[in-house]
């Protein structure tokens, strides 16, 4: 008889911690031990094993595992929840603590399916930065699709992502739009069976995607944009892969990016990139940093990307049939400009907006203005036109200037007193040049405009630019430095003024064939001239060691 009550004590028990049961009206109470005992329980409607929910709150109650929950229309801001930083009331999630505020996160909720009403119209969102969006921890067939999600963008730096996985099998993310301010759309760490599908990534600060640790991982017909170009650096990589196998990214689009690397990887294996189209995208250090092993580059594209480099030291790729891509191979992908025949074509500008719009190769810009103050132009801090992009810097954009060979910039008189370029923002190169080469600058002066403060940019800054010519121009502070180049070959500063400058005068590494000739330093905080890494280097005809030189 006692065996008996015990058993029957024991199902009574089992019912009462059953995450849902179906009532008389077709509804699901949600019911769980964790509820204080002056929450009342949420009703969710329920038909055919579809849980529809129109609020947070619903939504936060019917997640569990066997079950789909359906979105209504509309914006679910989690952080408004009415058992936000409490107890959820539900044994599949719960409210984790982070800087500033909490996050929700789903756990042991296997065949778990969330689908919105389709991207734009069903929104998830977190309020804290340093929250995951959504967050699963050890789950196990879990679909999501047809929705949005981000964080609320009110100002400030983001370092919570979108959609975080961790311990995860069987996730499918489909039809989404996954939106920063979050610094990763999509990160997986010790997952497997992956698939990222149909989505569109985009205003992410750090990563695209991400992977640790996980294994099977497959991203097809995405689209992934403006990463890295809405907080004060580049992004890290589109993306980043660790530790991970079996991964293929194919039939993506992506374009107007801004990061170190497009694919930064180590420790992984088997890595294939099938027919992306890459377009418009900047990697800042090399498109693919592939420490450890090399990816499968096969069917790819790559239109108007800037690239300093595409691989790192001992880094590489291969082709389909296994075949080593070199550096040159790469360079061949990116079908060359072509410069029309004959004399460049002149453009005299008299503001910001005519000198923007005239940049381009085989150009020669006149500059007829007293001043040209970039923080002026209508496209300030705007996306990128195909010679050049906005940088966002600590307190504001600065012009970057890429691939515009054949490019004079002079100004109409020759007076360089009469003719200023300048920049507001105090962290900004006024003018930065990336891979232009025969590039001549004359008769005008440089420098940020001199309100108070402290100064973190400096004036003319040239990346692996060949044949720069620098005549009869002022450079001043406020700016760190008058002249800095990297990576170059054949710079040429002639009759130059550079003064006030806080770090000093010119800054060259890595570069050679420099030429200083008849021009003055004054009122600089550092050294005038600092080589390193340098070779062939002539001051007013005297030889000086540009691997190591400090003076002057």
């Amino acid at each position: 008889m006692k065996k008996c009550i015990c058993i029957l004590l024991s199902m009574i028990l089992l019912l009462s911690m059953t995450a849902c049961s179906e009532n008389i009206a077709g509804e699901a109470t949600v019911i769980a031990t964790a509820v204080p005992a002056e929450t009342t329980a949420v009703t969710v409607p329920y038909q055919d094993g579809v849980y529809t929910v129109s609020t947070v709150d619903e939504l936060i109650a019917a997640i569990g595992p066997d079950r789909e929950i359906q979105l209504e229309p509309g914006t679910y801001d989690l952080s408004e929840a009415s058992t936000y930083a409490g107890e959820t009331g539900n044994e599949w999630c719960y409210w984790e603590e982070v800087y500033d505020g909490y996050e929700l996160v789903i756990q042991f909720a296997n065949n778990l399916t969330i689908t919105g009403a389709g991207k734009g119209v069903t929104i998830l969102s977190a309020a804290p930065r340093y929250a995951q969006v959504l967050r699963l921890n050890s789950c196990r067939n879990v679909s999501m699709t047809a929705f949005t999600a981000g964080h609320t963008k009110e100002p400030g730096s983001c370092v919570g992502g979108v959609i975080c996985l961790e311990y995860d099998r069987g996730v499918s993310i489909r039809d989404v739009g996954l939106y920063g301010c979050g610094v990763t759309g999509v990160s997986a760490d010790n997952c497997t069976d992956l698939t990222v599908a149909n989505s569109d990534i985009y205003e992410c600060s750090y990563n695209g995607i991400q992977l640790m640790n996980s294994h099977s991982a497959n991203v097809v017909n995405c689209r992934f944009y403006d990463l890295g170009k809405t907080e004060e650096w580049e992004a890290d990589a589109i993306f980043s892969l660790d530790s991970s196998s079996d991964i293929t990214i194919s039939d993506c689009e992506i374009y107007d990016n801004l990061s170190q690397y497009f694919v930064r990887s180590s420790g992984v294996d088997e890595v294939v990139l099938k027919n992306n189209v890459f377009r418009g995208n900047w990697a800042q250090e090399s498109a693919f940093g592939t420490f450890g092993d090399f990816v499968t580059l096969d069917g790819n594209t790559f239109e108007d990307c800037w690239v300093y480099r595409w691989f790192s030291d001992g880094c590489g790729a291969v082709d389909a049939e296994g075949n080593t891509i070199t550096e040159d191979m790469m360079n061949g992908l990116i079908p060359e400009e072509t410069v029309p025949d004959g004399p460049k074509t002149t453009v005299t500008v008299t503001n910001a907006d005519e000198f923007l719009a005239a940049i381009g190769p085989n150009t020669e810009i006149v500059i007829d203005a007293e001043t040209i103050d970039f923080s002026t132009a209508k496209d300030y801090g705007g996306g990128p036109k195909q010679y050049y992009r906005w940088e966002d810097i600590y307190d504001g954009p600065a012009l970057v200037i890429a691939g515009a060979d054949n490019l004079t910039i002079r100004s109409k008189d020759g007076k360089t007193k009469n003719h200023t370029v300048s920049a507001v923002p105090r962290y900004a190169n006024v003018l930065t040049f990336v891979n232009c080469d025969n590039l001549v600058l004359s008769g005008f002066t440089a420098g940020h405009t001199q309100e108070p403060g402290v100064c973190m940019g400096g004036v003319l800054n040239f990346q692996n630019c060949e044949f720069v010519s620098v005549d009869n121009c002022g450079l001043f502070g406020c700016g760190i430095l008058g002249v800095e180049a990297q990576g170059c070959t054949g710079i040429t500063l002639r009759k130059c003024d550079i003064y006030e400058c806080s770090n000093g005068g010119v800054s060259m590494s890595d570069t050679t064939g420099i030429t200083i000739e008849k021009c003055t330093f004054r009122d600089l905080g550092g050294n005038n001239l600092m080589f390193y890494g340098c070779s062939d280097v002539t001051v007013d005809g005297e030889p000086i060691n540009g691997q190591s030189y400090n003076g002057r």
